[in-house]
């Protein structure tokens, strides 16, 4: 019997990864297929090469075969794959991975065989069409330009597509509410198709978003495509969603067309499916084919890879501002004995780092228990009324007896609202409340406002939450620093009154609403004068003490207790 032939002599291209997906040995077939130096070969791992995995006979792949048979623990194949050499060319590869399993059940190793099909893929029915390879080098270099943000990535997508590839392209993408999606819509031929979607979506739902439902929903559920190569109009609107054909019912499509050829394909990420990219052809020569599928799956599976880049890195961004905000906020909690100032800094953050339209703080006063206006932000009303509110006040009653964070969206909750009559004033739809505690007392409570509905998540809670925390402790601290001035003050000798250069009863009023911290407004709603004549008397009062400004006036007035 002849000998068994050498590893490197077999003609098969023949590589072994261990159960990292980590190149341990290639023969001298592969390293060759491959145009690769064997040094470089050995070491590298399946999921780093830059492979364009297109379908295996169970249906179209996004990722290395090898990496499939390791998480699945079976074979993969007949895979077809395009690799890119060193040199810039290009080889079609049909790949066998063969799972080795070892007696525990785990991937002991896999075989990757490999055979060069190129010269049968060019002329085969993958590339009778024309431009499904060239369409996919197109759009994943606009892909690699876009800016590192979802829409951008979604609608740098579509619109390269629209233009290589006639029809309405539609990019779904799941939101964190998987109930909805986000939808980008490009169509460089007939741009009213592009107007009518956005119409439509903000009909249905609100601007850039519809409910995922019918066909979206179910290639997201089944994470198979869709293809329906001629489907009227009729047979496609009762596969839609109730919203949508009742839309399409009350609005006419702008371009007339009796059916239509459909695809729609999975946005499919590290094992997840996270939305739907669509074409759909009105008018084509060209029917859609199942070869479509294969390119169109490819971009879809690197544009979702692309938005979660996007998205891990916006949300990094998201909590390096929020954890800034809480450190500015300490510093600033530090830095000023201000109360209304500190409070006005954290409305303002809260605003801000939330996306809310509006917030505002209520202290609780304990002798009779309610809950009184202290500080707001973003309401549209030039004055916000100093309403007061019983504890056990329904919402944000809930959340102070309870001690938790309370959000609503619903509607019908706001109607129980004693301030109904400010919701319907300033448009609210959403609202949101947490109750301020240190030191296991109860303080009060933030409470934030938004004039379209809230999602939020669990980050967004959470921050909520600490914002609460950070105005809790400048509250407290607040009134520790108040009953030591009162206590210090108790303790010295009293001594009369004296104000100086015999200053009006008047400006003895307003002087002391001054050291109180009041604006020049607050002071004219006290005294029921004009804003312009309290700016005379405040300069007149400046003028006879010899003070410069009014921090210098309250600091002398304490000091030389004129008051």
């Amino acid at each position: 019997m002849a000998a068994s032939p050498d590893w490197n002599e077999l003609p098969a291209a023949l590589v072994v990864y261990d159960p990292r997906g980590q190149v341990l040995e290639a023969n001298d077939a592969a390293v060759a297929l491959l145009g690769m130096r064997r040094e470089s070969l050995v070491g590298s791992y399946a999921q780093d090469a830059d492979w364009l995995v297109l379908e295996a006979p169970e249906g179209p792949m996004s990722v290395h075969p090898v990496t499939v048979a390791l998480k699945s623990r079976q074979s993969v194949r007949g895979a077809l794959a395009r690799a890119t050499r060193p040199d810039g060319t290009d080889v079609w590869i049909q790949v066998d991975a063969v799972a080795d399993l070892a007696p525990s059940g785990e991937v002991a190793r896999v075989v990757a065989g490999m055979t060069d099909v190129s010269h049968l893929f060019a002329r085969s029915r993958l590339t009778s069409r024309s431009a499904g390879d060239h369409i996919v080098s197109e759009v994943l270099a606009e892909l690699a330009d876009a800016r590192l943000e979802t829409r951008a990535i979604l609608r740098a997508v579509t619109a390269s597509l629209s233009k290589l590839r006639p029809g309405t392209w539609v990019a779904a993408l799941l939101n964190k509410d998987p109930s909805t999606s986000i939808l980008e819509v490009a169509d460089a031929t007939t741009p009213e198709m592009v107007e009518y979607f956005e119409l439509g979506m903000a009909a249905i739902e609100r601007p850039g978003e519809l409910p995922t439902t019918g066909l979206t929903q179910q290639v997201i559920e089944t994470g198979k495509p869709l293809l329906l190569p001629q489907v009227s109009m009729e047979e496609l609107l009762r596969m839609s969603s109730p919203a949508v054909a009742a839309y399409v019912a009350s609005h006419p499509l702008p371009v007339e067309m009796h059916s239509i050829g459909l695809l729609m394909v999975p946005m499919r990420a590290r094992g997840a499916v996270v939305g739907v990219l669509s074409l759909g052809e009105h008018r084509s020569s060209n029917p859609l084919t199942e070869k479509d599928v294969l390119w169109m799956q490819a971009i879809a599976d690197r544009t979702a890879l692309a938005v979660e880049n996007a998205q891990l890195y916006e949300d990094a961004v998201m909590r390096l501002e929020r954890l800034g905000s809480l450190q500015s906020l300490s510093l600033a909690l530090s830095a000023s004995p201000d109360l209304r100032l500190t409070l006005k800094v954290i409305l303002d953050q809260v605003t801000a780092q939330l996306k809310v339209d509006a917030a505002d703080i209520l202290l609780l006063e304990e002798p009779d228990n309610m809950l009184a206006l202290a500080a707001s932000t973003g309401f549209l009303a030039t004055a916000v009324p100093d309403y007061r509110l019983p504890v056990d006040e329904g919402l944000p009653g809930r959340a102070v007896a309870g001690r938790r964070i309370e959000t609503v969206t619903a509607l019908s909750a706001f109607s129980q609202f004693r301030r109904r009559s400010l919701f319907a004033r300033e448009g609210f739809k959403a609202y949101g409340a947490v109750p301020l505690i240190t030191r296991g007392k109860l303080l009060g409570a933030l409470e934030v406002y938004h004039r379209t509905a809230l999602t939020p998540d669990q980050e967004w809670i959470s921050f909520l939450d600490a914002l609460g925390s950070v105005a809790a402790i400048a509250i407290d601290n607040a009134a520790m620093q108040d009953r030591l001035r009162k206590a210090q003050f108790a303790e010295l000798p009293r001594r009369a009154p004296a104000p100086p250069l015999a200053l009006s009863r008047l400006e003895i009023q307003i002087l002391r609403l001054i050291v109180e911290g009041l604006t020049n407004r607050e002071i004219a709603a006290q005294v029921h004068l004009s804003q312009n004549t309290i700016k005379f008397h405040v300069r007149q009062i400046l003028q006879k003490t010899g003070t410069t400004n009014r921090t210098d006036l309250a600091h002398r007035a304490a000091k030389e207790s004129w008051l």
